[in-house]
């Protein structure tokens, strides 16, 4: 069931209760503050709009949705796209606390862009295995999710009610417009704006105690836990997997900024395998922490402004240990 967006939320809750921005403002930060930041602002502005009876989800359609690739949106679901098939990636294996699987890759492309194709499904993974998808062939796809990267793009998911046809009758694409090629550029801290796709090279200044949350084994969103059990938005009830989000200060010299990383990212960092193992573990963390603190790194990912703190953070998608005479070449140029 689609939900609303922070400032749809914000609008309607404005417009059916009288209330200003600044009162609904107000509102939420107090509900983060209550509920100890476990939450997202999206997440703290849907309680408050429960609390004021706001309704803040629209009607499913069971239509089939036809979109372009430049048309995704995360809040689509019963996605159907026409695309041509650019490049098939190898097959992966993955296991959680509570389940394991396959997942594939497929870069595609239409004529107003290219995106990837993520496969969950084992039905279509053991189609790959047979060869069933060439690079160059038409895909039709249908009943997908769509879903945002880390790199500001759109990804279509396919679920267990995903299906494709290969080389549908009377289909054709004869020009895939390239996606812009998203340049990854080493910056300073004190340079970074919105958007920005970088590399970062700094220290660990300050580093917090994980969170963690409920997710979905196959898409990695949060659940909702309604007592009966867990609930996914796009795959109904699941076995919940619990994921970890590391916050931790970055400094480079020039400025300082908060780096947001999630799963394997937070591995990384805190070089611990099994995450599960600093959940309501003080202490063990706290070994961690005096470990990290200082450690010198070169973080990737992309520059958000969050709106409700009114500050830009980094969101990290890779990391890699800095050799600290090439960090200080880096502050000496400085």
């Amino acid at each position: 069931m689609p939900t609303l967006n922070y400032e749809e939320i914000v609008t309607k809750i404005s417009t059916e209760k009288g209330l200003t921005r600044e009162e609904i403002e107000v509102k939420v930060k107090a509900k983060l503050n209550q509920l100890s930041d476990l939450i997202s602002k999206d997440g703290a502005a849907h309680i408050v709009a429960n609390e004021l009876g706001v309704r803040v989800y629209e009607t499913p359609s069971t239509t089939p949705k036809k979109v372009s690739i430049k048309e995704l949106n995360p809040a689509f679901k019963n996605v159907e796209l026409l695309v041509k098939v650019l490049k098939v990636n190898e097959i992966r294996s993955f296991k959680t606390a509570s389940r394991e699987g396959r997942v594939a890759n497929i870069l595609v492309g239409d004529d107003t862009g290219t995106c990837r194709l993520v496969v969950w499904d084992e039905k279509q993974i053991k189609e790959l295995e047979q060869g069933c998808l060439k690079d160059g062939c038409i895909l039709k796809v249908m009943n997908c999710y769509v879903r945002d990267n880390n790199f500001g793009g759109k990804e279509v998911h396919m679920g267990s009610q995903a299906s494709w046809v290969v080389d549908p009758a009377g289909e054709t694409i004869t020009n895939v417009k390239s996606a812009p090629v998203q340049n990854i550029d080493r910056k300073f801290i004190k340079d970074l704006q919105e958007n920005d796709n970088v590399s970062v090279v700094g220290t660990i200044v300050q580093i917090f105690e994980p969170r963690f949350y409920d997710s979905c084994p196959q898409c990695n969103k949060k659940v909702e836990n309604r007592g009966d059990g867990y609930f996914c938005s796009t795959h109904n009830q699941v076995a919940s997997v619990p994921q970890a989000i590391l916050n931790f200060v970055f400094d480079d010299g020039t400025e300082n900024i908060r780096v947001v990383c999630f799963r394997d990212v937070v591995k990384q960092i805190l070089e611990v395998d099994d995450l599960l193992t600093l959940k309501d573990n003080p202490d063990k963390f706290r070994e961690i922490q005096r470990k990290v603190a200082g450690k010198q790194l070169t973080i990737t990912g992309r520059v958000n402004k969050n709106t409700f703190f009114n500050r830009l953070e980094l969101t990290a998608n890779g990391c890699s240990e800095t050799n600290p005479k090439e960090l200080a070449v880096e502050i000496e140029k400085k």
